[in-house]
């Protein structure tokens, strides 16, 4: 039996796979202030003025000021994330993927910009509003569960018109800059039927990943990020809507590398070769004020 096996050559791809990156947009609603040094962002607030009725000509009972009074608030910048990785001397030499370095740092800083999104999004929690299933006709304290027909809405638009009313009852602007972010698995099995009834078609740029396109004024984006928990036994994710700005990130460090020749080892020797340490530093708060900007709408999953 013949066996040529030694003259059949390996055939290598000119590109290693492609990874799949989730897209990523908390900074995109964030109030976002960059920081050069320092370690806290103050943002103090003061109370409310009062008014009164004024009697014409008064000998008594006139006009009373109001005591004001302020109160600090402030977001520490001191989450630090870190992303590593080591590359030999020798297998740098020999290895025919020469790009490796470089798709590494890349990925290295995409994986901490997506822990920036995902804490972002777990603002949710400082939420100052909330929608349940029994603000659009369901059972309260349970989450949200979406239905759509064909031809028709169903109740999404009771949801998006909720958050809004909710926006609105607290003296929020809802004429511009109002978003709305919902995961990918009811952006593509409810809200994509919803867009279709009216009008669009699933090859349209509004039915495109990361940016689906408006409902009732609010700009929708989708997001794999976006947090998860059990409400009444159910599974909700943790839509978000709002006002843009509503979130404030603080962010010193976004990607910064740093680069060890020849790390040493636990027993004084060293390896060959290049260690690489990409990290972050970050802070993010929802601000007191702003929490009237926030909605938590929980969706069933």
């Amino acid at each position: 039996m013949n066996n040529l096996s030694n003259y059949i050559r390996a055939v290598w791809a000119p590109q290693v796979q492609q990874k799949l990156f989730t897209k990523l947009i908390g900074k995109s609603i964030c109030d976002f202030i960059p920081m050069a040094d320092g370690n806290t962002i103050h943002k103090p607030y003061h109370s409310d003025l009062s008014t009164g009725a004024y009697t014409r000509n008064p000998t008594s009972g006139g006009v009373l000021e109001t005591d004001i009074t302020t109160t600090d608030e402030y977001l520490t910048v001191a989450t630090s994330r870190y992303a590593s990785f080591f590359v030999d001397k020798l297998d740098n030499i020999q290895m025919f993927y020469k790009s490796l370095k470089g798709d590494l740092m890349t990925e290295a800083a995409y994986r901490l910009a997506k822990d920036i999104d995902t804490a972002i999004f777990a603002e949710y929690a400082n939420a100052g509003l909330s929608i349940d299933a029994g603000d659009v006709g369901g059972v309260a304290g349970q989450a949200v569960p979406l239905t759509i027909t064909e031809g028709a809405t169903g109740n999404v638009a009771d949801v998006v018109e909720c958050a809004k009313a909710k926006l609105a009852g607290n003296d929020v602007d809802v004429e511009g800059g109002t978003f709305l972010i919902v995961d990918s698995v009811n952006a593509y099995k409810k809200l994509e039927r919803y867009f279709m009834a009216h009008g669009y078609t699933v090859s349209d740029k509004a039915l495109q990943y990361g940016y689906l396109k408006t409902i009732a004024g609010m700009d929708v984006y989708v997001s794999n990020n976006l947090a998860s928990s059990t409400i009444s036994g159910t599974t909700a994710k943790h839509w978000l809507a709002g006002k843009a700005g509503a979130i404030t990130l603080g962010i010193q460090e976004e990607a910064s590398v740093d680069v060890i020749e020849n790390p040493a080892l636990t027993d004084g020797t060293h390896k060959l070769g290049t260690k690489y340490v990409v990290s972050s530093l970050y802070g993010k708060k929802t601000f007191y004020w702003n929490a009237k900007k926030l909605v938590d709408i929980r969706v069933a999953a």
